[in-house]
């Protein structure tokens, strides 16, 4: 499907709602463009839990009872500071939609994911997930979150931007959420989405640098 460019006045046809501008900086080159345009998931994918497929021009998620966890999957796109504009929505039964990211190995003394936003029907959120090797010390926080009811069926833009230790994330029509956290600013070797129950649609996925 063709994706919405990152610039005012571009409309979604489902919601005629303008995609927002970054506001961290103004956007460079395209680092990745998914568009799911094949029968079947490209190069640089990875499935690690679920089932994930392409139907009909867009990534098609649900949880498998089986696996006892949510359906996750990666997109290898190595980063640090970028910005990520995705389509998505709830379909079905799903109960949760999750994007992003680990921190490179090597770049923090942590075992798990770095952060994520997290859209549930009644509400989203940032969080900076827990430590698993020392979840006492360092569990997860809830840096932002914001009640909305998001509508089954219907298409969502998501603008995340991730510059130094900032975070921030706009949805139009629905609002932005920011935060801050020391642990940010570290490459990120892919772009993580998980989904719980079932399902979760997304398309157009992309990722832009920032100019200098």
């Amino acid at each position: 499907m063709l994706s919405l460019a990152l610039f005012p006045g571009i409309v979604s046809a489902e919601d005629s709602v303008p995609t927002p501008e970054p506001k961290l900086g103004k956007a460079g080159e395209s680092l990745l463009s998914e568009t799911f345009d094949g029968e079947t998931l490209g190069d640089g994918w990875g499935v690690q839990f679920g089932d994930w497929k392409v139907v009909e021009g867009v990534l098609r998620a649900r949880q498998v009872k089986a696996d006892n966890h949510g359906a996750a999957a990666r997109r290898k796109a190595p980063l640090q500071d970028a910005i990520i504009q995705l389509r998505f929505r709830l379909v079905e039964k799903g109960q949760a939609f999750h994007f992003g990211f680990d921190p490179a190995p090597g770049e923090l003394d942590k075992k798990g994911h770095l952060w994520s936003v997290m859209i549930f029907p009644n509400k989203w959120q940032i969080l900076k997930h827990v430590d698993k090797a020392k979840p006492d010390q360092d569990p997860n926080e809830t840096l932002a979150v914001a009640e909305h009811e998001f509508e089954y069926g219907r298409w969502y833009t998501l603008v995340a931007e991730a510059k130094g230790d900032e975070v921030l994330v706009q949805i139009p029509g629905v609002g932005e959420l920011k935060a801050t956290h020391p642990t940010f600013h570290v490459k990120k070797p892919t772009l993580v989405f998980r989904c719980i129950g079932d399902g979760v649609e997304v398309d157009d996925i992309q990722v832009l640098s920032y100019q200098k």
